[in-house]
Protein backbone atom coordinates (compact mmCIF):
# COMPACT_ATOMS: atom_id res chain seq x y z
CA UNK A 1 0.00 0.00 0.00
CA UNK A 2 1.17 3.42 -0.81
CA UNK A 3 1.08 6.77 0.86
CA UNK A 4 -2.02 7.76 -1.22
CA UNK A 5 -3.59 4.80 -0.33
CA UNK A 6 -3.84 6.13 3.15
CA UNK A 7 -4.28 9.61 2.16
CA UNK A 8 -7.42 8.80 0.32
CA UNK A 9 -8.90 6.90 3.63
CA UNK A 10 -8.08 10.40 5.17
CA UNK A 11 -9.97 12.30 2.42
CA UNK A 12 -12.82 9.76 2.98
CA UNK A 13 -12.76 9.97 6.39
CA UNK A 14 -12.96 13.72 7.08
CA UNK A 15 -15.71 14.32 4.59
CA UNK A 16 -18.47 11.93 5.14
CA UNK A 17 -21.81 13.54 4.63
CA UNK A 18 -24.78 11.64 4.88
CA UNK A 19 -27.78 11.96 7.08
CA UNK A 20 -29.75 14.55 9.24
CA UNK A 21 -28.96 13.69 12.96
CA UNK A 22 -25.92 13.89 14.88
CA UNK A 23 -23.71 11.19 16.40
CA UNK A 24 -21.61 11.53 19.48
CA UNK A 25 -18.08 10.37 18.39
CA UNK A 26 -16.77 6.66 19.61
CA UNK A 27 -13.94 8.38 20.91
CA UNK A 28 -16.28 10.80 23.17
CA UNK A 29 -17.90 8.62 25.78
CA UNK A 30 -19.89 10.55 28.99
CA UNK A 31 -20.33 9.72 32.42
CA UNK A 32 -23.27 9.64 33.64
CA UNK A 33 -23.87 6.85 36.55
CA UNK A 34 -21.81 3.50 35.18
CA UNK A 35 -18.88 4.65 33.75
CA UNK A 36 -18.96 4.25 29.70
CA UNK A 37 -16.14 3.01 27.71
CA UNK A 38 -15.26 2.62 23.95
CA UNK A 39 -12.11 0.87 23.35
CA UNK A 40 -13.20 -2.77 24.08
CA UNK A 41 -15.86 -3.19 21.26
CA UNK A 42 -15.20 0.26 19.29
CA UNK A 43 -18.47 1.32 20.37
CA UNK A 44 -20.35 3.08 23.31
CA UNK A 45 -21.26 0.29 26.36
CA UNK A 46 -20.82 0.45 30.22
CA UNK A 47 -18.89 -0.78 32.30
CA UNK A 48 -20.99 -3.74 33.57
CA UNK A 49 -22.29 -4.32 29.93
CA UNK A 50 -18.61 -5.29 28.47
CA UNK A 51 -17.73 -8.91 28.44
CA UNK A 52 -14.46 -7.81 28.20
CA UNK A 53 -12.65 -6.89 31.45
CA UNK A 54 -12.59 -3.56 31.62
CA UNK A 55 -11.33 -1.10 34.06
CA UNK A 56 -11.35 3.20 34.10
CA UNK A 57 -9.34 5.88 35.66
CA UNK A 58 -11.36 8.49 35.62
CA UNK A 59 -10.94 12.73 36.16
CA UNK A 60 -11.80 12.58 39.76
CA UNK A 61 -9.70 9.13 40.79
CA UNK A 62 -6.62 10.90 38.76
CA UNK A 63 -7.23 14.27 41.29
CA UNK A 64 -7.44 12.51 44.24
CA UNK A 65 -4.41 10.35 43.65
CA UNK A 66 -2.33 13.03 43.04
CA UNK A 67 0.04 10.93 41.39
CA UNK A 68 3.17 12.89 40.01
CA UNK A 69 2.84 10.07 36.79
CA UNK A 70 0.64 7.43 35.25
CA UNK A 71 2.71 4.65 36.38
CA UNK A 72 1.92 5.77 39.64
CA UNK A 73 -2.06 5.29 38.81
CA UNK A 74 -1.45 2.14 36.34
CA UNK A 75 0.29 0.43 39.08
CA UNK A 76 -2.99 0.71 41.19
CA UNK A 77 -4.96 -1.61 38.34
CA UNK A 78 -5.49 -5.49 38.11
CA UNK A 79 -3.26 -7.94 36.18
CA UNK A 80 -0.26 -4.88 35.66
CA UNK A 81 3.20 -5.11 36.24
CA UNK A 82 5.41 -2.23 36.18
CA UNK A 83 9.21 -2.66 35.86
CA UNK A 84 10.72 0.82 36.29
CA UNK A 85 14.52 1.66 35.60
CA UNK A 86 14.74 3.86 38.55
CA UNK A 87 13.12 7.48 39.20
CA UNK A 88 10.91 10.08 37.14
CA UNK A 89 11.01 9.55 33.48
CA UNK A 90 12.92 5.99 33.67
CA UNK A 91 12.54 3.26 30.97
CA UNK A 92 9.60 1.32 31.75
CA UNK A 93 7.96 -1.34 30.79
CA UNK A 94 4.16 -2.34 31.60
CA UNK A 95 3.04 -5.86 31.64
CA UNK A 96 -0.35 -7.20 31.12
CA UNK A 97 -1.45 -10.39 31.63
CA UNK A 98 2.41 -11.45 32.14
CA UNK A 99 2.51 -10.59 28.09
CA UNK A 100 5.67 -8.56 27.08
CA UNK A 101 5.60 -4.64 27.81
CA UNK A 102 5.04 -4.46 23.79
CA UNK A 103 1.79 -6.90 23.71
CA UNK A 104 -0.06 -4.24 24.89
CA UNK A 105 -1.37 -1.63 22.63
CA UNK A 106 -1.45 1.79 23.78
CA UNK A 107 -3.80 4.63 21.91
CA UNK A 108 -3.92 8.39 23.10
CA UNK A 109 -7.05 9.51 21.95
CA UNK A 110 -7.11 6.76 19.14
CA UNK A 111 -4.04 7.12 18.22
CA UNK A 112 -1.33 4.62 18.33
CA UNK A 113 1.94 5.93 20.21
CA UNK A 114 4.16 2.93 19.76
CA UNK A 115 7.99 3.66 19.37
CA UNK A 116 8.60 2.40 15.52
CA UNK A 117 11.80 0.61 16.88
CA UNK A 118 11.07 -0.99 20.12
CA UNK A 119 7.19 -1.46 19.29
CA UNK A 120 6.65 -0.32 23.20
CA UNK A 121 5.71 3.41 24.46
CA UNK A 122 7.16 5.84 26.65
CA UNK A 123 4.94 6.42 29.69
CA UNK A 124 7.10 8.63 31.62
CA UNK A 125 6.15 12.07 28.88
CA UNK A 126 1.94 12.15 29.46
CA UNK A 127 1.48 13.99 32.74
CA UNK A 128 -1.55 13.39 34.83
CA UNK A 129 -2.53 17.33 34.39
CA UNK A 130 -3.70 16.32 30.72
CA UNK A 131 -5.23 13.49 30.79
CA UNK A 132 -9.32 12.68 31.22
CA UNK A 133 -9.61 9.36 32.28
CA UNK A 134 -7.63 5.70 31.15
CA UNK A 135 -9.54 2.73 29.97
CA UNK A 136 -7.96 -0.56 30.78
CA UNK A 137 -8.89 -3.84 28.78
CA UNK A 138 -7.49 -6.86 29.16
CA UNK A 139 -7.06 -9.80 27.10
CA UNK A 140 -6.44 -10.01 23.45
CA UNK A 141 -8.32 -7.04 20.95
CA UNK A 142 -6.80 -7.73 17.80
CA UNK A 143 -9.89 -9.03 16.05
CA UNK A 144 -11.19 -5.10 16.79
CA UNK A 145 -7.70 -2.97 16.86
CA UNK A 146 -5.51 -5.17 14.73
CA UNK A 147 -1.79 -5.99 15.76
CA UNK A 148 0.03 -5.56 19.09
CA UNK A 149 -3.21 -6.24 21.11
CA UNK A 150 -2.17 -9.21 22.74
CA UNK A 151 -2.03 -8.73 26.36
CA UNK A 152 -4.62 -6.15 26.00
CA UNK A 153 -5.14 -2.56 25.21
CA UNK A 154 -4.75 0.64 27.46
CA UNK A 155 -6.09 3.92 26.21
CA UNK A 156 -5.65 7.33 27.50
CA UNK A 157 -8.14 10.41 26.80
CA UNK A 158 -6.92 13.96 27.19
CA UNK A 159 -8.92 16.49 28.87
CA UNK A 160 -11.95 18.52 27.25
CA UNK A 161 -11.83 21.37 30.40
CA UNK A 162 -15.15 23.26 31.01
CA UNK A 163 -13.75 26.06 33.26
CA UNK A 164 -10.39 27.22 34.35
CA UNK A 165 -7.93 25.78 36.95
CA UNK A 166 -4.35 25.22 37.79
CA UNK A 167 -2.25 23.42 40.75
CA UNK A 168 1.21 24.17 41.65
CA UNK A 169 3.25 20.90 44.06
CA UNK A 170 6.41 20.31 45.55
CA UNK A 171 8.19 17.40 47.10
CA UNK A 172 11.46 15.54 47.48
CA UNK A 173 13.89 15.27 45.23
CA UNK A 174 13.51 18.99 45.08
CA UNK A 175 10.14 17.74 42.76
CA UNK A 176 8.21 20.57 41.42
CA UNK A 177 4.83 20.36 39.53
CA UNK A 178 3.29 22.78 37.91
CA UNK A 179 -0.10 22.82 35.82
CA UNK A 180 -3.13 24.33 34.04
CA UNK A 181 -6.47 24.29 32.51
CA UNK A 182 -9.14 26.28 30.50
CA UNK A 183 -12.31 25.35 28.66
CA UNK A 184 -15.57 26.29 27.48
CA UNK A 185 -17.08 23.18 26.42
CA UNK A 186 -16.50 23.56 23.32
CA UNK A 187 -12.87 23.68 23.44
CA UNK A 188 -10.00 23.44 26.14
CA UNK A 189 -6.42 23.17 26.59
CA UNK A 190 -3.91 22.06 29.12
CA UNK A 191 -0.43 22.32 30.05
CA UNK A 192 1.63 20.93 32.32
CA UNK A 193 5.07 21.10 33.49
CA UNK A 194 7.54 18.82 35.99
CA UNK A 195 11.20 19.36 37.01
CA UNK A 196 12.79 16.87 39.34
CA UNK A 197 16.48 16.47 40.43
CA UNK A 198 15.52 13.01 41.12
CA UNK A 199 18.30 10.06 42.51
CA UNK A 200 20.69 7.88 41.02
CA UNK A 201 18.91 5.83 39.18
CA UNK A 202 21.25 2.24 39.77
CA UNK A 203 22.81 1.21 42.90
CA UNK A 204 26.02 0.17 43.18
CA UNK A 205 25.34 -3.58 41.59
CA UNK A 206 24.07 -1.72 38.61
CA UNK A 207 25.95 -2.47 35.14
CA UNK A 208 26.75 1.70 35.04
CA UNK A 209 26.54 2.76 38.51
CA UNK A 210 27.03 6.63 38.74
CA UNK A 211 26.10 7.87 42.56
CA UNK A 212 25.21 11.43 41.06
CA UNK A 213 21.30 12.46 40.50
CA UNK A 214 19.61 11.18 37.28
CA UNK A 215 17.04 14.71 36.83
CA UNK A 216 13.73 14.88 34.78
CA UNK A 217 12.25 17.66 33.17
CA UNK A 218 8.82 17.46 30.89
CA UNK A 219 6.44 19.99 29.26
CA UNK A 220 3.45 18.79 28.07
CA UNK A 221 0.31 20.59 26.27
CA UNK A 222 -2.88 19.67 24.88
CA UNK A 223 -5.82 21.02 23.30
CA UNK A 224 -9.29 19.57 22.29
CA UNK A 225 -12.46 20.40 20.58
CA UNK A 226 -15.78 18.35 19.75
CA UNK A 227 -18.49 20.14 18.72
CA UNK A 228 -22.04 19.68 16.33
CA UNK A 229 -20.95 20.73 13.08
CA UNK A 230 -23.39 20.34 9.63
CA UNK A 231 -25.67 17.66 11.32
CA UNK A 232 -22.48 15.33 12.46
CA UNK A 233 -19.99 15.73 14.91
CA UNK A 234 -17.07 16.92 14.58
CA UNK A 235 -14.03 16.44 17.16
CA UNK A 236 -10.08 17.04 16.95
CA UNK A 237 -7.08 16.83 19.74
CA UNK A 238 -3.05 18.06 19.62
CA UNK A 239 -0.87 16.97 22.09
CA UNK A 240 2.93 17.69 22.57
CA UNK A 241 5.73 16.94 24.92
CA UNK A 242 8.72 17.51 25.49
CA UNK A 243 11.61 16.83 27.72
CA UNK A 244 15.14 15.76 29.37
CA UNK A 245 15.69 12.56 31.27
CA UNK A 246 18.96 11.53 32.89
CA UNK A 247 19.98 8.00 33.45
CA UNK A 248 23.57 6.51 35.28
CA UNK A 249 26.43 7.49 32.44
CA UNK A 250 24.03 9.27 30.41
CA UNK A 251 21.17 11.31 29.34
CA UNK A 252 18.20 11.56 26.52
CA UNK A 253 15.91 14.01 25.24
CA UNK A 254 12.41 13.81 23.93
CA UNK A 255 10.04 15.58 21.64
CA UNK A 256 6.64 13.71 21.01
CA UNK A 257 3.61 14.78 19.43
CA UNK A 258 -0.02 13.86 17.94
CA UNK A 259 -2.71 15.40 15.44
CA UNK A 260 -6.16 13.69 15.36
CA UNK A 261 -9.55 14.83 13.76
CA UNK A 262 -12.81 12.89 13.04
CA UNK A 263 -16.05 13.16 12.04
CA UNK A 264 -19.66 11.50 12.93
CA UNK A 265 -23.20 11.63 11.43
CA UNK A 266 -25.98 9.37 11.66
CA UNK A 267 -27.80 9.05 8.71
CA UNK A 268 -31.24 9.38 7.94
CA UNK A 269 -31.46 5.53 7.79
CA UNK A 270 -29.92 3.15 10.49
CA UNK A 271 -26.27 3.63 9.98
CA UNK A 272 -23.80 5.61 12.08
CA UNK A 273 -20.51 6.86 10.41
CA UNK A 274 -17.29 7.73 11.73
CA UNK A 275 -14.25 8.79 9.79
CA UNK A 276 -11.03 9.56 11.28
CA UNK A 277 -7.37 10.59 11.02
CA UNK A 278 -3.93 11.31 12.56
CA UNK A 279 -0.62 12.22 13.07
CA UNK A 280 2.04 11.12 15.02
CA UNK A 281 5.77 11.76 15.72
CA UNK A 282 8.15 10.81 17.96
CA UNK A 283 11.84 11.50 18.44
CA UNK A 284 14.49 10.42 20.94
CA UNK A 285 18.29 11.62 21.15
CA UNK A 286 20.45 9.41 23.56
CA UNK A 287 24.23 10.09 24.57
CA UNK A 288 25.36 7.28 26.75
CA UNK A 289 28.69 9.30 27.01
CA UNK A 290 30.25 7.31 24.23
CA UNK A 291 28.22 8.38 21.59
CA UNK A 292 25.03 9.80 20.61
CA UNK A 293 22.12 7.62 18.90
CA UNK A 294 19.08 9.12 16.86
CA UNK A 295 15.55 7.36 17.05
CA UNK A 296 12.41 8.56 14.89
CA UNK A 297 8.86 7.40 14.51
CA UNK A 298 6.61 8.58 12.17
CA UNK A 299 3.06 7.45 11.85
CA UNK A 300 -0.03 8.63 9.44
CA UNK A 301 -3.20 6.38 10.15
CA UNK A 302 -7.01 6.75 9.07
CA UNK A 303 -10.01 4.91 9.46
CA UNK A 304 -13.29 4.41 8.64
CA UNK A 305 -16.04 2.18 10.80
CA UNK A 306 -20.29 2.39 10.55
CA UNK A 307 -22.68 0.62 13.48
CA UNK A 308 -26.14 0.21 13.14
CA UNK A 309 -28.49 -1.70 14.70
CA UNK A 310 -30.40 -5.31 13.02
CA UNK A 311 -32.58 -6.03 15.70
CA UNK A 312 -33.51 -5.35 18.95
CA UNK A 313 -30.41 -4.55 21.52
CA UNK A 314 -28.15 -6.19 19.02
CA UNK A 315 -25.63 -4.09 16.91
CA UNK A 316 -23.42 -4.38 13.75
CA UNK A 317 -20.27 -2.59 13.46
CA UNK A 318 -17.62 -2.79 10.34
CA UNK A 319 -14.28 -0.66 10.01
CA UNK A 320 -11.43 -0.36 8.04
CA UNK A 321 -8.34 0.61 9.55
CA UNK A 322 -4.50 1.80 7.53
CA UNK A 323 -1.56 3.15 8.49
CA UNK A 324 1.87 3.75 7.69
CA UNK A 325 4.87 4.04 9.90
CA UNK A 326 8.69 5.16 9.16
CA UNK A 327 11.59 4.37 11.67
CA UNK A 328 14.78 5.72 11.94
CA UNK A 329 17.84 5.18 13.95
CA UNK A 330 21.22 6.88 13.92
CA UNK A 331 21.85 4.93 10.43
CA UNK A 332 20.97 1.40 11.78
CA UNK A 333 17.98 1.38 10.44
CA UNK A 334 15.63 3.32 7.87
CA UNK A 335 12.56 1.35 7.37
CA UNK A 336 8.55 1.88 6.48
CA UNK A 337 5.85 -0.81 7.30
CA UNK A 338 2.44 -0.08 6.17
CA UNK A 339 -0.77 -2.18 7.36
CA UNK A 340 -4.42 -1.75 5.92
CA UNK A 341 -7.35 -4.00 8.22
CA UNK A 342 -10.86 -4.64 7.36
CA UNK A 343 -13.35 -5.72 10.58
CA UNK A 344 -16.78 -6.38 11.30
CA UNK A 345 -18.25 -7.26 14.75
CA UNK A 346 -21.34 -7.78 16.12
CA UNK A 347 -22.67 -6.78 19.71
CA UNK A 348 -25.74 -7.67 21.44
CA UNK A 349 -27.89 -8.81 23.77
CA UNK A 350 -31.37 -10.56 24.58
CA UNK A 351 -33.08 -11.51 28.05
CA UNK A 352 -30.42 -12.96 29.81
CA UNK A 353 -27.59 -13.75 26.80
CA UNK A 354 -25.41 -10.98 25.99
CA UNK A 355 -22.67 -11.84 23.02
CA UNK A 356 -19.55 -10.36 21.02
CA UNK A 357 -18.34 -11.15 18.23
CA UNK A 358 -15.23 -10.18 15.62
CA UNK A 359 -13.56 -10.91 12.69
CA UNK A 360 -10.52 -9.21 11.29
CA UNK A 361 -8.23 -9.49 8.45
CA UNK A 362 -5.17 -7.41 7.76
CA UNK A 363 -2.63 -7.15 5.63
CA UNK A 364 0.75 -6.07 6.64
CA UNK A 365 3.09 -4.50 3.71
CA UNK A 366 5.69 -6.89 5.28
CA UNK A 367 4.40 -9.95 6.57
CA UNK A 368 1.22 -10.54 4.24
CA UNK A 369 -1.80 -11.36 6.01
CA UNK A 370 -3.14 -12.44 9.41
CA UNK A 371 -6.51 -13.25 10.19
CA UNK A 372 -8.02 -12.97 13.85
CA UNK A 373 -11.20 -13.18 15.49
CA UNK A 374 -12.85 -12.81 19.11
CA UNK A 375 -16.05 -14.62 20.26
CA UNK A 376 -17.55 -13.89 23.84
CA UNK A 377 -20.37 -14.60 25.65
CA UNK A 378 -22.18 -13.80 28.76
CA UNK A 379 -25.41 -15.43 30.84
CA UNK A 380 -27.46 -13.13 33.45
CA UNK A 381 -27.93 -15.96 36.42
CA UNK A 382 -30.83 -13.52 38.36
CA UNK A 383 -30.39 -9.83 38.69
CA UNK A 384 -27.35 -9.79 39.52
CA UNK A 385 -25.16 -12.30 38.85
CA UNK A 386 -23.50 -12.74 35.28
CA UNK A 387 -21.55 -15.97 33.63
CA UNK A 388 -19.23 -15.24 30.47
CA UNK A 389 -16.89 -16.73 28.44
CA UNK A 390 -14.30 -15.64 26.14
CA UNK A 391 -11.76 -17.13 22.99
CA UNK A 392 -9.82 -15.15 20.93
CA UNK A 393 -6.46 -14.97 18.24
CA UNK A 394 -4.10 -12.23 18.48
CA UNK A 395 -0.61 -10.96 16.33
CA UNK A 396 2.02 -8.89 16.79
CA UNK A 397 4.53 -7.88 14.07
CA UNK A 398 8.34 -7.88 15.08
CA UNK A 399 9.41 -4.34 15.41
CA UNK A 400 12.19 -2.66 13.21
CA UNK A 401 14.60 -3.20 16.52
CA UNK A 402 13.72 -6.91 16.76
CA UNK A 403 14.62 -7.10 12.77
CA UNK A 404 17.25 -4.73 11.73
CA UNK A 405 19.24 -3.37 15.18
CA UNK A 406 23.51 -4.32 14.94
CA UNK A 407 23.06 -5.13 18.71
CA UNK A 408 26.05 -4.16 20.57
CA UNK A 409 29.25 -5.88 20.38
CA UNK A 410 27.47 -8.27 17.82
CA UNK A 411 25.22 -9.15 20.11
CA UNK A 412 21.64 -8.40 20.69
CA UNK A 413 20.93 -8.11 16.74
CA UNK A 414 18.00 -8.21 14.92
CA UNK A 415 16.82 -10.69 12.57
CA UNK A 416 15.05 -9.58 9.09
CA UNK A 417 13.94 -13.28 9.01
CA UNK A 418 11.55 -12.94 11.96
CA UNK A 419 7.78 -14.21 11.57
CA UNK A 420 4.83 -12.29 13.71
CA UNK A 421 4.03 -13.62 17.26
CA UNK A 422 0.28 -15.07 17.55
CA UNK A 423 -1.42 -15.97 20.37
CA UNK A 424 -4.69 -17.90 21.33
CA UNK A 425 -6.27 -17.19 24.54
CA UNK A 426 -9.32 -17.94 26.08
CA UNK A 427 -11.07 -16.46 29.53
CA UNK A 428 -13.64 -17.13 31.71
CA UNK A 429 -15.62 -14.65 34.36
CA UNK A 430 -18.12 -14.21 37.11
CA UNK A 431 -19.48 -11.18 38.26
CA UNK A 432 -21.62 -10.01 41.05
CA UNK A 433 -23.61 -6.45 40.91
CA UNK A 434 -24.50 -5.77 44.17
CA UNK A 435 -26.87 -3.07 45.13
CA UNK A 436 -25.40 -0.15 46.89
CA UNK A 437 -22.05 0.59 44.61
CA UNK A 438 -20.45 -2.81 45.51
CA UNK A 439 -19.11 -5.06 42.37
CA UNK A 440 -16.92 -8.37 42.85
CA UNK A 441 -15.49 -10.12 39.51
CA UNK A 442 -13.48 -13.40 39.21
CA UNK A 443 -11.84 -14.07 36.02
CA UNK A 444 -9.72 -16.93 34.98
CA UNK A 445 -7.10 -17.19 31.89
CA UNK A 446 -5.13 -18.42 29.46
CA UNK A 447 -2.96 -16.86 26.99
CA UNK A 448 -0.71 -18.96 24.61
CA UNK A 449 1.88 -17.12 22.97
CA UNK A 450 3.34 -19.00 19.79
CA UNK A 451 6.64 -17.56 17.91
CA UNK A 452 7.32 -15.47 21.21
CA UNK A 453 10.37 -13.29 19.44
CA UNK A 454 13.90 -13.80 21.95
CA UNK A 455 16.90 -13.12 22.23
CA UNK A 456 18.79 -16.88 22.32
CA UNK A 457 21.91 -18.41 20.81
CA UNK A 458 25.56 -17.86 21.43
CA UNK A 459 25.06 -14.35 19.54
CA UNK A 460 21.73 -13.49 21.26
CA UNK A 461 20.19 -12.83 18.28
CA UNK A 462 16.88 -12.23 18.15
CA UNK A 463 14.90 -15.42 16.83
CA UNK A 464 11.46 -17.09 17.01
CA UNK A 465 12.13 -20.12 19.13
CA UNK A 466 10.30 -19.69 21.87
CA UNK A 467 6.33 -20.51 23.31
CA UNK A 468 5.12 -18.79 26.25
CA UNK A 469 1.91 -19.93 28.25
CA UNK A 470 0.43 -17.22 30.45
CA UNK A 471 -2.07 -18.12 33.51
CA UNK A 472 -3.92 -16.14 36.13
CA UNK A 473 -6.79 -15.72 37.98
CA UNK A 474 -8.11 -11.82 38.86
CA UNK A 475 -10.13 -10.85 42.16
CA UNK A 476 -11.38 -7.73 42.27
CA UNK A 477 -13.74 -5.42 44.65
CA UNK A 478 -15.32 -2.30 44.27
CA UNK A 479 -17.69 0.16 46.51
CA UNK A 480 -18.72 3.53 45.28
CA UNK A 481 -21.09 5.51 47.71
CA UNK A 482 -21.57 9.04 48.74
CA UNK A 483 -18.88 8.89 51.07
CA UNK A 484 -16.82 6.32 50.65
CA UNK A 485 -15.20 4.69 47.76
CA UNK A 486 -13.20 1.66 47.75
CA UNK A 487 -10.88 -0.31 45.04
CA UNK A 488 -9.08 -3.70 45.48
CA UNK A 489 -7.26 -6.68 43.59
CA UNK A 490 -5.26 -9.56 43.54
CA UNK A 491 -4.04 -11.19 40.73
CA UNK A 492 -2.09 -14.24 40.80
CA UNK A 493 -0.12 -15.19 36.89
CA UNK A 494 2.34 -18.51 36.04
CA UNK A 495 4.29 -16.26 33.12
CA UNK A 496 6.08 -19.41 31.69
CA UNK A 497 8.80 -20.21 28.87
CA UNK A 498 7.99 -22.86 27.82
CA UNK A 499 10.70 -23.54 25.71
CA UNK A 500 13.15 -23.03 27.99
CA UNK A 501 10.60 -23.93 31.17
CA UNK A 502 11.45 -21.30 33.07
CA UNK A 503 9.40 -17.81 34.23
CA UNK A 504 9.34 -14.79 31.98
CA UNK A 505 11.08 -12.08 33.52
CA UNK A 506 10.11 -9.48 35.51
CA UNK A 507 6.70 -10.54 36.11
CA UNK A 508 5.68 -11.05 40.18
CA UNK A 509 3.28 -14.16 40.47
CA UNK A 510 1.31 -12.50 43.31
CA UNK A 511 0.02 -8.60 43.22
CA UNK A 512 -2.45 -7.26 44.95
CA UNK A 513 -3.87 -3.28 46.04
CA UNK A 514 -6.41 -1.24 47.73
CA UNK A 515 -7.25 1.82 47.45
CA UNK A 516 -9.86 3.26 50.24
CA UNK A 517 -11.09 7.25 50.26
CA UNK A 518 -13.56 8.70 52.96
CA UNK A 519 -15.19 12.10 51.62
CA UNK A 520 -16.31 14.80 54.33
CA UNK A 521 -19.01 17.20 53.94
CA UNK A 522 -16.83 20.28 52.75
CA UNK A 523 -15.77 17.80 49.61
CA UNK A 524 -12.87 17.00 51.21
CA UNK A 525 -10.99 13.96 51.29
CA UNK A 526 -8.47 11.45 53.16
CA UNK A 527 -7.30 8.38 51.08
CA UNK A 528 -5.00 5.74 51.08
CA UNK A 529 -3.24 3.08 49.25
CA UNK A 530 -1.81 -0.29 49.46
CA UNK A 531 0.39 -1.94 46.90
CA UNK A 532 1.96 -5.88 47.13
CA UNK A 533 4.39 -7.14 44.51
CA UNK A 534 5.39 -10.35 44.85
CA UNK A 535 8.75 -11.93 44.16
CA UNK A 536 9.94 -11.96 40.38
CA UNK A 537 12.44 -13.11 37.89
CA UNK A 538 15.01 -11.23 36.37
CA UNK A 539 18.34 -11.35 34.82
CA UNK A 540 20.61 -13.43 36.85
CA UNK A 541 18.60 -13.05 40.10
CA UNK A 542 15.36 -13.20 41.68
CA UNK A 543 13.91 -9.84 43.05
CA UNK A 544 11.93 -10.17 46.40
CA UNK A 545 8.44 -8.90 47.25
CA UNK A 546 8.03 -5.49 48.73
CA UNK A 547 4.95 -3.55 49.95
CA UNK A 548 4.54 0.14 49.37
CA UNK A 549 1.73 2.41 51.81
CA UNK A 550 0.94 5.64 50.10
CA UNK A 551 -1.63 8.77 51.77
CA UNK A 552 -3.08 11.45 50.28
CA UNK A 553 -5.61 14.63 51.27
CA UNK A 554 -7.16 17.10 49.92
CA UNK A 555 -8.95 20.45 52.06
CA UNK A 556 -10.89 22.98 50.66
CA UNK A 557 -9.87 26.56 51.86
CA UNK A 558 -12.61 28.28 49.52
CA UNK A 559 -12.49 30.45 46.82
CA UNK A 560 -11.98 27.67 44.87
CA UNK A 561 -8.58 26.75 46.50
CA UNK A 562 -7.88 23.11 47.88
CA UNK A 563 -4.66 22.02 49.79
CA UNK A 564 -3.81 18.78 48.72
CA UNK A 565 -0.70 15.91 50.43
CA UNK A 566 0.49 13.30 49.05
CA UNK A 567 2.61 10.85 51.56
CA UNK A 568 4.53 8.44 49.12
CA UNK A 569 6.03 4.90 50.40
CA UNK A 570 5.24 5.29 54.24
CA UNK A 571 6.84 2.60 55.65
CA UNK A 572 10.31 3.34 53.73
CA UNK A 573 10.82 0.44 52.09
CA UNK A 574 13.99 -0.28 50.35
CA UNK A 575 13.11 -2.46 47.22
CA UNK A 576 14.51 -2.83 43.72
CA UNK A 577 11.93 -2.43 40.49
CA UNK A 578 14.39 -3.87 38.54
CA UNK A 579 18.04 -5.78 39.29
CA UNK A 580 20.44 -3.15 40.05
CA UNK A 581 18.12 -0.23 40.37
CA UNK A 582 16.79 2.54 43.01
CA UNK A 583 13.34 3.52 43.91
CA UNK A 584 12.15 6.29 45.69
CA UNK A 585 12.51 6.21 49.55
CA UNK A 586 9.52 7.87 51.83
CA UNK A 587 8.56 11.37 49.89
CA UNK A 588 5.99 13.83 50.68
CA UNK A 589 4.06 16.32 48.20
CA UNK A 590 2.46 19.17 49.08
CA UNK A 591 0.10 20.82 46.85
CA UNK A 592 -2.48 23.61 45.94
CA UNK A 593 -4.96 23.69 43.72
CA UNK A 594 -7.39 26.32 42.36
CA UNK A 595 -10.50 26.00 40.10
CA UNK A 596 -13.62 28.26 38.96
CA UNK A 597 -16.15 27.85 41.58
Amino acid sequence: MQRTTIGLLATAGMLIVCGEATARSTYEATYEGDPVVVTATRSQQTVDDSLASVSVITRDDIERAQAPDLLELLRLETGIDIARSGGPGGQTSVFMRGSNSNHVLVLIDGVRVSAAGSGAFTWEIIDPAIVERIEIVRGPRAARWGSDAVGGVIQIFTRLSDGAGARAAYGRYDDRQLSAHWGNGFIGFNIAGRRVEGFSSQNPSGFAYDPDDDGFENLSFSARSDHALGGGQMAWSARFAGGDVEFDQGESDFLNYALRGSYSRRTAGPWTWEGSAAFYRDDLETDNGFSISDAETHRIQAGLQAERPIAGDTSWLLGIDAWQVEGDTSGSFNEDRDNIGVWTGIDGRRDALSWEASLRADHDGQFGSALTGNLAGGWRLGERLRLSASAGRAFRAPSFSQLYSPGFGGQYAGNPDLDPETSISGELGLDWFGPGGHGLGLSVYQNDIDDLIAFSGPQFQAINVEKARIRGAELSYRFRARRWRAESNLTWQDAQNRTTDSDLLRRADIKGSIALDRTFANDGWLGAEVVHVGERPDFGTELPSYTLVNLRAGWPLGAGLTLEGRLENLTDEDYEPLAGYNAHRRSAFVALRWRTP
